[in-house]
């Protein structure tokens, strides 16, 4: 069974939450085969990394406890990472840069090599596309292949229909690249 794991970098459930989970949806219903579980980060206690890559590279493990160690198994097992942030200063949000960081372990054993990312990018009115580039270098460096980004310009309005017909696409996009 293809797993698919989807996190979201807003500390609220609005906008990206929205996008993400109608990703989700949409691959459910083209495959009962998938498992998609949606990873809220505010729900998770992710310590910023302390750079002490010597210790990850040599173990392959992070030494700091917290709730990141519940997400390395699940990030290992799935095929498919999604990963979403609203814009905050034209960048990423901090939830969003601290779970990157913390996936050096995972750079040095390339457990995320081969896998599909996806990528999306809400903002009020710009920077999406540096958090869409952010994300992006995230997969490129993990030897993952990007599969699809949605970019949502919203002025701060919840997502409407288009946005939600870009999410359905990407998720029917995702469940057809599985099945391949």
């Amino acid at each position: 069974m293809a797993k698919v794991l989807a996190v979201v970098g807003s500390p609220r459930k609005k906008n990206t939450y929205t996008v993400i989970k109608a990703v989700i949806e949409a691959i459910n219903r083209r495959r009962e085969d998938i498992t998609a579980e949606l990873i809220h980060l505010p729900d998770f206690d992710i310590k910023h990394c302390d750079g002490c890559s010597d210790y990850c590279e040599k173990t392959g493990e992070c030494k700091t406890e917290d709730d990141m160690q519940k997400l390395y198994p699940k990030l290992k097992l799935t095929n498919v990472l999604i990963i979403g942030t609203p814009t905050y200063f034209w960048d990423v949000s901090g939830l969003v840069k601290n779970f990157i960081d913390r996936s050096l372990p995972l750079y040095y054993t390339k457990a995320l090599k081969g896998k599909m990312g996806a990528a999306i990018a809400i903002s009020a009115a710009d920077g999406h596309n540096q958090a869409l580039a952010v994300i992006g270098n995230f997969f490129q460096l993990h030897g993952m292949k990007e599969v699809g980004s949605i970019a949502v310009v919203r002025g701060g309005e919840p997502v409407g229909k288009a946005e939600l017909t870009m999410a359905n696409a990407l998720g029917e996009k995702i469940a057809s690249q599985l099945s391949q």
